[in-house]
């Protein structure tokens, strides 16, 4: 008969030790070798105990693990498997591989799990392993899976090309979500193999000889883990084993064969479509909009639009996806429209999800009045994020720009979830925001999946009412001879807008009290610089072509400056630096004396706004109470 899942037991287990208090991180432990089964490493069992006074049963230590998030005990079907959210939990075996090594193989191995995925289609995913994959740097090994595939990845020392090279061997079986399978990936020395559900799936000879480990990498389970990059498994583990030799294949079909209730079963919480993120607006024109939502699974987005209801206009996506964009164009200027999305399951057109009726407007052009909200920094603070974002809309902005920062860790995708898209969704459904990217955000291949902005897409510009942006990453060099230096010169020298806005994280001039030399104490480490040394490349750009205001985030406060032109205050030919992170990372503080070119400084959280009429520009800093703290009304002269 089958064997259930409570009966699965060779020698000591690698089990679960959690104390589910929350937040943090919990310990676990890694079992001894198993020296009734030959050459079994480790072996892992979320089976049926129960979780008691925030804890699950476990056996004796070997190496110190960590439970990282929340992941729960869930049981499906025959199984109860421990369950992972795909955002921001996995389980760290060991911070470095080689804290573990007597629980890692050296040369022959096989990786094998039961494993049930809610999520199978992202570029990499991880069931167990240690691997580096960054650029030519490639060590290590991982059994996974990647676009809707399981795949084994090894880097051997017969295949080094002198800084290692991994062989990602992908299986030819669609990953059916929700459903158990059995993977194993086999090593033998010469040959890997990949077996799913007992039957061969792949099989390489690209790697030999003993395994190419990386200098440093964690070691970990329910993720692909390196150094630069986090991909979280969202599913349910129920067993892992690690061996340190390569088992036959007659195994693989035995343990499938007395396992069938397992493969029969399918989760049907999978199989419904449902909204991660909410839809919300993309990069507007005069005559066009971006709308952008995610799905749970793979679907295709419709979205109907319209004057008024009904809607009349209805466009659909080409293919199948997670991420989805519709660009709505020949819309008309600066027309008020309403909009729905559908998301629906192609081959299931009976399971679908609908968003609620939301509404967007186009650029109305530069000869009417129009506004736009500014905010930084709201990393992980979706409290009072939702506050600024309440805030900007209550004003009722036609778009917004971010100051950069957008999370607190670009890597971790709940943060992108719960922290900005949640907090932020009722003024993101109803007027477009354009970001500029941080340092927390990584480069993150998340900030170019979740924003629709003009390649290169870290620096762009557009134009809005009588206005020009131009978004800089000045996490990448802006020096005199670079490509976004070359790049600026040659759009405010085009520009002929009426008002030239810049925005980068980093601010040119600062006024806080640590982050360019300690000025409470005088430990500069050199000269006191006042602001980022990359970001002052730009300023006499900004002078030579008469930039009005460079927005920034990064420092946690408000700062206005006076109108700087050549290091001294100019009030005609001055560009003025506003400095606003204050939409939800932790607050810092000022220079215990004044900068001579600050003129408003606030600790607190809070967001602006800016309306534009003609040559004329209202600005004003509101906290998150709602309280005006700051505000100045610019004429231009004619001749700026």
């Amino acid at each position: 008969m089958p064997i259930r899942p409570g009966c699965i037991y060779a020698g000591f287990c690698f089990l679960v030790c959690l104390a589910l208090c929350w937040g943090g991180l919990r310990n676990t432990v890694l079992a001894h070798p198993d020296h009734e089964e030959p050459g079994l490493l480790f072996h892992f069992v979320a089976t049926g105990h129960p979780i008691e006074n925030g804890a699950i049963s476990d056996q004796t230590h070997h190496v110190t693990a960590k439970l990282v998030g929340q992941p729960k005990l869930q049981t499906l079907g025959p199984a109860e498997g421990l369950t992972f959210n795909g955002t921001d939990e996995f389980l760290l075996l060991a911070e470095d591989y080689s804290a573990a090594k007597a629980a890692l193989p050296t040369k022959e191995f096989t990786a094998a799990a039961w494993v049930n995925l809610a999520r199978a289609e992202d570029a990499y995913g991880g069931i167990i392993g240690t691997i580096q994959d960054n650029g030519g740097s490639e060590q290590g090994w991982l059994l996974g899976f990647n676009n809707n595939r399981f795949s084994l990845a090894l880097a051997t020392t017969g295949g080094d090309d002198g800084q290692g090279k991994l062989t990602y061997m992908k299986g030819k079986t669609p990953i059916e979500l929700g459903r158990w399978y059995h993977v194993a990936g086999v090593y033998d020395g010469k040959t890997m193999r990949l077996y799913v559900n007992g039957q061969l799936d792949a099989e390489s000879t690209e790697q030999s000889g003993e395994i190419h480990y990386p200098p440093k990498s964690a070691f970990v389970m329910g993720a692909f883990h390196d150094n630069d990059e986090k991909y979280m498994l969202e599913g349910s583990i129920y067993e892992a084993k690690l061996y340190n030799r390569a088992l036959p294949a007659e195994d693989f079909v035995k343990i499938a064969a007395k396992n069938d209730n397992l493969t029969k079963y399918v989760n049907p919480a999978t199989k419904q479509v449902k909204f991660l993120v909410q839809p919300y607006l993309q990069f507007g024109t005069r005559t066009s909009m971006a709308v952008m939502c995610e799905t749970n699974r793979p679907a295709k987005m419709t979205v109907e639009y319209g004057p008024k209801q009904p809607l009349a206009n209805k466009l659909t996506s080409d293919k199948p996806g997670l991420i989805h964009t519709c660009i709505l164009e020949n819309l008309p200027q600066g027309e008020p429209q309403f909009y729905r999305v559908t998301c629906v399951d192609e081959a299931d057109p009976e399971n679908s999800v609908q968003s609620g009726l939301f509404s967007l407007q186009t650029d109305r052009g530069p000869e009417h009045a129009w506004a736009f909200g500014i905010i930084g920094d709201t990393q992980r603070n979706p409290a009072i994020t939702r506050k600024c974002a309440e805030g900007i809309y209550s004003h009722r902005p036609n778009m917004l720009i971010h100051c950069g920062d957008v999370v607190d860790d670009g890597y971790a995708k709940n943060q992108w979830l719960k922290d900005l898209f949640e907090p932020m969704h009722p003024l993101l459904a109803r007027a477009p925001m354009f970001p500029t990217i941080g340092n927390h955000e990584g480069n993150s291949h998340w900030y170019y999946d979740y924003f629709h902005l003009p390649q290169p897409e870290y620096y762009y510009t557009f134009t809005y009412g009588n206005a020009q942006f131009f978004m800089v990453d000045s996490n990448k060099s802006l020096a005199p001879n670079s490509e976004q230096y070359k790049w600026l010169d040659s759009e405010l020298a085009k520009s002929k807008a009426t008002w030239k806005f810049t925005c980068h994280h980093h601010p040119c001039f600062s006024s806080d009290e640590n982050d360019y030399g300690d000025h409470n104490t005088g430990n500069y480490r050199g000269q006191p610089t006042y602001g980022d040394t990359n970001a002052q490349h730009v300023i006499p750009l900004y002078e030579k072509y008469g930039v009005d205001i460079a927005f920034n985030g990064h420092i946690h406060v408000y700062e206005r400056t006076w109108p700087i032109y050549r290091m001294t205050i100019n009030q005609k030919k001055g560009v003025r630096y506003i400095t606003s992170g204050g939409g939800g990372g932790g607050l810092e503080q000022s220079t215990p004396q004044r900068t001579w070119f600050n003129l408003e400084f606030k600790r607190a959280h809070h967001y602006c706004m800016a309306v534009i009429h003609d040559r004329t520009i209202q600005f004003k800093a509101y906290d998150v109470e709602e309280r005006l703290f700051d505000t100045f009304e610019l004429t231009k002269d004619a001749d700026r």
